[in-house]
């Protein structure tokens, strides 16, 4: 027996976080799904950020530079997340600022309801 899809009316519905990341070491993909997962478990909790639905869609490397000799990674990512729950989850990422002893800076840039709309608009 196959299973059946959900119609889009019963789908939850989803926005796009256009996020600006700086960090003193690279980070992929993997690494900053679990930066922001970390950041919404400490603040907000298993339960309630269980309802957020995070993944990251996209994750660019803008540029490299050296500023005291020390390395400088800047980063636009995309992140989804469920409708009515954006501005938890900018709240729980503001309060990181270390991760693994490394210095990082989250900023959103904004939010979108699709992806390439928030590609277009933030960060070309």
């Amino acid at each position: 027996m196959k299973l059946k899809v959900l119609p889009p009316t019963l789908r939850k519905k989803h926005h796009y976080l256009v996020l600006d990341v700086k960090s003193e070491v690279q980070i992929s993909k993997e690494e900053m799904l679990q930066y922001t997962l970390d950041a919404c478990i400490r603040y907000w909790g298993e339960n309630h950020s269980s309802n957020f639905n995070l993944w990251v869609v996209r994750h660019y490397l803008i540029c490299e530079t050296t500023k005291n000799n020390e390395a400088i990674f800047n980063y636009k990512t995309v992140l989804r997340c469920v409708r009515s729950y954006e501005d938890d989850v900018r709240v729980a990422l503001s309060t990181l600022s270390r991760y693994n002893k490394n210095r990082v800076a989250i900023n959103t840039i904004g939010i979108s309801g699709t992806v390439k709309s928030g590609i277009d608009k933030f960060i070309e």
